[in-house]
């Protein structure tokens, strides 16, 4: 203040002129920025919903034409399409928005992953596996702050497996970016299938999830299923490994979940544990639905495994130890569509990719046959066609 005191006055008042003209003009220009981003996710919105009802319609046919996949999968995205629905037009959701085709970022996530941070199963646990997800971000930020290992599946298991960070590798100051994909990639370790590591527990999103059962619904792709059979595989985790999920009080659905004449497949993972912001539900061990043994190759299409480089590994592995070719599903499968990409909210870097959204240009696309590709070789030495018995550690966990 001083040497503000110590300027002439006719420079102040020069500075002070010169300050008031922008004042209005930056508010203004945040006014307009803020409702250019409400009538971008409005449009966005509407381009997700119709999207989403052309995919049914699709589901729909396919169910009609025998496709047995769709006939036990259709009546998810009517429970998806609702959830997804009721939280936008509820004023519920959270960025990354529109929510279809998303595990749905919700007001009061931050909550939600406070209250994971108090369970006995998660302060217990040295070793955490996280779904990659915005509204398990504040659940990966817990877990740095609490000095466990953290380990996180790779975005849609494009490139690799798992990315984990481990105690006193990131500083307290870079929690946050570290929770990120962004983060996960520039600080993270990249691990391989060669890992054994054992996971103390497993946390994943959802769109909904019945709290008798366990049943979950995911967004539709199947990556938690993917990762879950791929650990159980590994003998990374078993039967007893707490499977946690945290999501908004109305995710939590009683009803139609699934409805009367339809049933879970096999590969469907259930959870143990339900956190909302409000409260924390624990299901019944006697009703919960059984977990995955391991990864069902039987219901895993052509497409699928094109798109997973990891599961294309898995397979060349296994199928060198046993002499065997794996058989994979004969039917077609409907790939869902991506999210729509938006903007986070008074963002001032115009065009840059909002987390977890997709760029554009990366539109699923089906093959046909076996991906044209080479494959790299795992290293030799531990068999991964049976589990192991005793997973690893890793060092100073």
């Amino acid at each position: 203040s001083g040497a503000t005191c110590a300027l002439p006055v006719a420079v102040l008042t020069m500075m002070r002129s010169r300050r008031r003209p922008l004042q209005p003009f930056r508010r203004t220009c945040c006014s307009a920025r803020g409702q250019e981003s409400e009538a971008e996710r409005l449009r966005l919105d509407k381009e997700a919903r119709e999207g989403m009802e052309a995919y049914m319609v699709q589901i729909e046919q396919l169910a009609q034409e025998g496709n047995v996949r769709a006939q036990k999968t259709a009546w998810k995205w009517t429970v998806r399409k609702k959830v997804w629905n009721y939280l936008e037009d509820n004023d519920l959701a959270d960025f990354p928005r529109p929510v279809h085709h998303r595990i749905p970022n919700f007001k009061g996530s931050a909550d939600a992953g406070l209250r994971v941070a108090k369970l006995p199963e998660f302060l217990q646990a040295k070793v955490v596996k996280v779904n990659p997800d915005t509204p398990q971000k504040s659940v990966r930020v817990e877990v740095l702050r609490a000095g466990k290992v953290l380990y996180v599946p790779q975005p849609r298991l494009r490139t690799g497996f798992f990315s984990r960070l481990l105690p006193g590798k990131v500083p307290l100051e870079k929690f946050s970016f570290a929770a990120t994909a962004g983060g996960m990639k520039e600080l993270a370790e990249p691990m391989t299938l060669e890992d054994r590591t054992k996971i103390d527990m497993v946390v994943v999103g959802s769109t909904a999830v019945n709290p008798e059962t366990g049943a979950r619904v995911g967004k539709g792709e199947g990556f938690a299923e993917l990762e879950y059979g791929i650990m159980r595989q590994l003998g990374m985790i078993d039967e007893s490994t707490p499977v946690v999920t945290c999501v908004h009080d109305c995710q939590v659905i009683s009803e139609d979940l699934p409805p009367t004449g339809q049933v879970m497949m096999e590969h469907d993972v259930p959870v143990d544990i339900i956190v909302t912001p409000t409260r924390t539900i624990y299901v019944n061990p006697k009703t919960r639905l059984p977990k995955p043994a391991g990864i069902y190759w039987h219901l895993l299409s052509e497409q699928k495994i094109a798109q997973i480089k990891v599961l294309r590994q898995l397979k060349a592995q296994i199928e060198r130890e046993t002499g065997s070719t794996i058989q994979l599903a004969e039917q077609e499968e409907a790939l869902p569509p991506l999210a729509k990409r938006g903007e986070k909210p008074d963002s001032r870097s115009r065009g840059r990719a909002a987390p977890g959204a997709i760029a554009p240009g990366t539109a699923q696309k089906a093959v046909e046959a076996k991906a044209d590709v080479e494959e790299e070789p795992l290293p030799s030495g531990n068999s991964i066609s049976t589990r192991l018995s005793r997973p690893q550690r890793p060092t100073g966990a």
